[in-house]
C-alpha cells in the first residue's frame, strides 16, 4: 500500500489487489468519468486528482504500470471514491 497526496493535499490510497489490479481510493467530494461509444470507461478523475486514462501510466512501488482497464467501484460512503485499475508492465 502507498499513500499519495493530490494537489489539494488529500490522501489517495494505492493498494495492489493482485498481479494485475491496483485500487485507488480516498475522500473526494466528486469524481468524473468518461466512456467511449462502446461503454468502456476511458477516464476517471478524482476531485483534485489523480486523473487516470486508458493507456496512461500509474506509478506504484516505483514501477510504472500501463492502464488497460478502468473500473469505478460503487461508493462505500458519502464523499468517497474508489476505482480499480487493471494494469500491466
Amino acid at each position: 500500500m502507498e499513500i499519495k497526496k493530490n494537489r489539494y493535499g488529500h490522501e489517495r490510497v494505492f493498494e495492489k489487489i493482485d498481479e494485475h489490479r491496483i485500487r485507488v481510493m480516498g475522500d473526494s467530494i466528486f469524481s468524473r468519468e468518461s466512456e467511449n461509444e462502446d461503454g468502456q470507461i476511458t477516464m476517471f478523475d478524482f476531485e483534485g486528482g489523480p486523473c487516470f486514462n486508458l493507456g496512461g501510466k500509474v506509478e506504484y512501488k516505483n514501477w510504472n504500470w500501463t492502464i488497460k482497464k478502468i473500473v469505478p467501484e460503487p461508493p462505500k460512503k458519502e464523499e468517497f471514491s474508489s476505482v480499480v485499475l487493471v494494469v500491466e508492465m
